[in-house]
């Protein structure tokens, strides 16, 4: 069975369970990295800001970025549970996996994925590219966190037996096309802000910039 499908079915919830007192716990936006650099990006010519955050979780993160930003925000997330503590923090949030998105073209200004490729089917990579190119607009941003290594690494997944998690360097899905530069890549220790020289602890925060470049002739 794919691991999609174990997600939608049970794990998603299970997860959502599992880091629901953790989540209540974080101080946004102190210490939510992806959040700190969002508030970087030079918004401001854009108007409405439309985000995405694909494995959104409960929302907890769209909901400080809908309330703080004044942007229209919306999420996927495999977990009915979240999905539906999403929506109720006012969230446009859909079940579902990133290899799928049900959203028009070039409808997005930012694209976040909030830890969750590392979970994804490898054959599935391609598939989430692409659909993350198609709805965000070109100028976009793009904003990744994740486990980070050089070279991929497979690891068995600890809370259900038989599923696996991935390191690799995800920003590289996208930066290998002409579209797409990444502007910041920051390696840190999992939860701090601080270097690690532990490879097993490693996770970057990336960002991305998505442009039509023009063509020199």
């Amino acid at each position: 069975m794919k691991q999609k499908a174990v997600f939608l079915q049970s794990e998603g919830d299970s997860w959502i369970s599992r880091n629901k007192q953790a989540s209540a716990s974080v101080k946004l936006p102190d210490d939510d990295a992806l959040l700190r650099e969002i508030l970087e990006l030079p918004l401001s010519n854009i108007g409405k800001v439309k985000v995405l955050e694909i494995g959104c979780g409960d929302g907890t993160r769209l909901n400080w970025i809908k309330n703080h930003m004044d942007a229209d925000c919306y999420g996927i997330d495999p977990s009915a549970q979240g999905v539906s503590a999403a929506c109720a923090k006012g969230i446009n949030a859909y079940q579902g996996t990133a290899d799928k998105l049900p959203f028009k073209n070039k409808f997005f200004d930012i694209v976040i994925f909030g830890f969750c490729l590392y979970l994804c089917d490898r054959e599935d990579l391609f598939k989430i590219a692409s659909e993350t190119d198609r709805v965000l607009r070109a100028p976009g941003w793009l904003m990744i966190l994740d486990f980070y290594s050089p070279l991929q690494r497979e690891n068995h997944y600890h809370h259900y037996e038989g599923l696996k998690s991935y390191k690799m360097n995800y920003p590289t899905l996208f930066t290998w096309h002409p579209h797409f530069e990444s502007m910041t890549h920051k390696v840190r220790l999992r939860s701090q802000k601080k270097y690690t020289d532990n490879q097993d602890e490693w996770v970057s925060v990336s960002v991305l910039r998505k442009c039509k470049l023009d063509v020199i002739k």
